[in-house]
Order: structure tokens, then sequence, then C-alpha cells
């Protein structure tokens, strides 16, 4: 990873650059529009400087969908300078629906039809509901995501596109299952407890795992479906270990990617005080970060029965919000690297008309998110990250 890190160097165009991570919430369409949208107008108004300063991407869900659809626009534009990846229409792309195929293959699919396969490689699969999600998803975004890890793997190491980890939550012990073409082993436990034996690991480099198998013949398009396998909308993907493991959404553990980030900036801090002048992590999220004044209640007899059951998953992202604001305070307390972070949101435009958490959005919905981003809150963040990459 150091030869990475200098690969990333060498791009720049001054000695102690700023390197940037991106982290995007989870959060179905609302958050893969948003972040598509924002992704634009950033590299747009920053000169295209964005993903060129930008080391590594991480989060969950619809983010990642949008953000990985992007990288991949980056990418073939570096390969046909007469591509705009800033053009609207890819917006508008990934905000196209991806409900209505999923609940049509459960229905043909997954209840009533024998199962039907396709092939990769040598390996059949069966069709399922995940299926008809990775073939929507890329038809919905040009058809240009249907490649293997192993067709990055190169581009990757020398730096030429941002590094991207593609987490998912493994539910037999809520470990993270990261899937990365480089290898990240040493990611699977904190610094300090790399060498504690009595520690164990909350992580699991699927390429180490799985290393007799493959790990990189698999498609882009499955490992973004196992980042953002929500509960019942999408099966979950289940894994040829021994014992077997089924894993699902990567939002469970860090819907909002930053866990991954600062990992991978307490391992490397050393390097960052010496070749750069500051680290900037820019974070996309489809939700506020603060909702006093919406609790779960509904004012019933019934809040009573249902609260102790019902707390937690009303309060899941929030618990995640406090834990992400806690680590990042104790990293950047370190004072020996220049750590700043800056937060672009989603907020409705009428605070009671949120566009809807799922993988279908309205016209008006489409447009509310999209318009979000010239709020008061979005344009003073902008002026922020203009002020640091100029």
């Amino acid at each position: 990873m150091i030869s990475i890190l200098e690969n990333w160097k060498k791009k720049q165009k001054e000695e102690k650059p700023v390197m940037i991570f991106i982290n995007v919430s989870g959060g179905g369409l609302r958050s893969g529009t948003f972040v598509m949208n924002t992704l634009q107008h950033l590299d747009s108004m920053t000169q295209g400087k964005l993903l060129s300063h930008t080391m590594l991407i991480s989060g969950a869900s619809g983010g990642m969908l949008a953000a990985t659809y992007y990288r991949e626009l980056y990418r073939h534009q570096l390969k046909d300078s007469s591509m705009n990846r800033n053009d609207p229409n890819y917006a508008n792309n990934i905000a196209n629906d991806l409900l209505n195929p999923l609940f049509s293959s459960m229905v043909a699919r997954d209840i009533f039809s024998p199962a039907q396969k396709f092939t990769v490689g040598d390996l059949k699969y069966v069709k399922d509901r995940g299926y008809a999600f990775e073939q929507k998803l890329n038809r919905n975004c040009g058809d240009i995501m249907s490649c293997q890890l192993k067709e990055y793997y190169e581009e990757e190491r020398t730096a030429t596109i941002p590094l991207m980890i593609f987490n998912s939550t493994i539910t037999r012990d809520g470990r993270r299952m990261m899937i990365c073409t480089q290898p990240i082993s040493f990611m699977m436990k904190p610094v300090q407890a790399a060498n504690d034996a009595q520690a164990s690991p909350d992580g699991v480099d699927f390429n180490a795992m799985f290393a007799k198998q493959a790990p990189l013949n698999v498609r882009l398009l499955t490992a973004l479906r196992m980042n953002a396998t929500f509960p019942y909308v999408l099966p979950n993907v289940w894994l040829p270990s021994d014992p077997i493991i089924d894993v699902m959404d990567a939002g469970l553990r860090d819907n909002f990617g930053q866990e991954t980030t600062l990992r991978f900036i307490e391992n490397f801090r050393d390097w960052l005080k010496e070749n750069t002048r500051a680290v900037l992590i820019i974070q996309m999220r489809d939700r506020m970060q603060d909702n006093w004044q919406e609790p779960f209640e509904t004012g019933s007899i019934t809040d009573f029965i249902i609260k102790p059951a019902t707390m937690l998953q009303h309060n899941w992202q929030k618990l995640q919000d406090y834990s992400a604001t806690d680590q990042y305070s104790y990293l950047s307390a370190e004072k020996d690297i220049n750590l700043q972070h800056i937060t672009f949101m989603y907020v409705p435009k009428a605070g009671d008309k949120v566009a809807a958490l799922n993988f279908h959005l309205t016209a008006t919905e489409k447009r509310d998110v999209k318009e979000s981003f010239h709020n008061f809150y979005n344009q003073a963040s902008l002026k922020k990250v203009m002020e640091m990459i100029k």
C-alpha cells in the first residue's frame, strides 16, 4: 500500500498535496442521487481535481452505487477525453428505478419458476432477484459496469483511479467482509491491537480468505450488491467458506464509510505527516445529523410495548454517528497530521417531505434531492473544499 501512496503522490503537482477520502452514506436511490449530483458539482467546481486528489472511496449501499458509477465514468474519460463525466444525464441514470425488477424477479424466479442459471467464467450461479438488481443497475448505467475486479487491479495499484473498499456485514458474528483489489489484511484490526493476540479481528480480507478461489473474478456489480444487500429487499449473499457464511448490507456496521477511512489513516499517519499538507475527509450523507425533534413515538399506549424493541432500529444510524464522531475526535486530537472533515448533506426543501428511502424515487423526489446541493449548508461546505484544494 505504501507503493500505491507513492504512486498517488507522483500524480500530484505539488510537494505536499491534499489527500482526499470520500465517504458516502447508504440510503437507497435517495443517497445515490445526492452523492452522484454532489460528486459532479464538486469535480466541476474544482476543475477536475476531486478524483485526482482522492485516495480512497468507502461507504454503503446507495451512496456506493453512485460513487462506483462516477469512478467508472472517470475511468472511461481517462481513455476517451470526449466524454464529460459531469453530464447531468449521468445523475439521471443513477436515479432510475431499481425496485420494480426486484419484485418482478421475486415472483417470477424466486417463488414460482425453476432455478435458472447464468455463467461467469467457468462457474454457474442462480438467477435470483440479486441478479436482477445487478443487471438493472448495469443497464441504468449504460452497461459500463459489467467488469470483474481483476480488471481494476493495475489501475488501482498505480493510483490511476481512486482505491475502493466494498464492505458488507457477516451475519454470523457482525464482522466486516472487506473487498478490495489490493491486499488489505492490515485493516482487519485497529493499529494498537495489531500485535495483541487476545484482540479478535473485526474484519475479514475477502481476497486473503478466498485466496484459492480466484477472488478477483468477482464481478464489480456483485461486490456492489453485497455492499447494498438491504434486508428482505435483496437476498443475503452466501460465500463458499467452511462453515458457510452469508453477508448483508454494509450499513449495519458503518453506514457512512468513515470507520474504514479512519483505520486507513491510522495505519499510514507517519507517511501522511511527511507527504501531505492536509488530509480531507469529504462525507456525503442522505440524512441530517441531528433530528432531535423527530423521535420514534406514536403518542399511543402501544409505545410502552414496542419502544424497547424498536428503539435500537430507529436510532441505529444515530448510534453510528456518535461512534464515528468519537473515533474522529481521538484521531484528530493527535495533531501530527492536518485532518479535516467536511460534510455535504441532503436536507429536503420542505422539512416534512423527505424523499423515500428505497430503490425508487418519484420525479418530485429526484428534483428535491438534486436541488439540496444548493442549500446554504452545502454551499458553505463547497467553499471550504475549494479553499483547501484551490
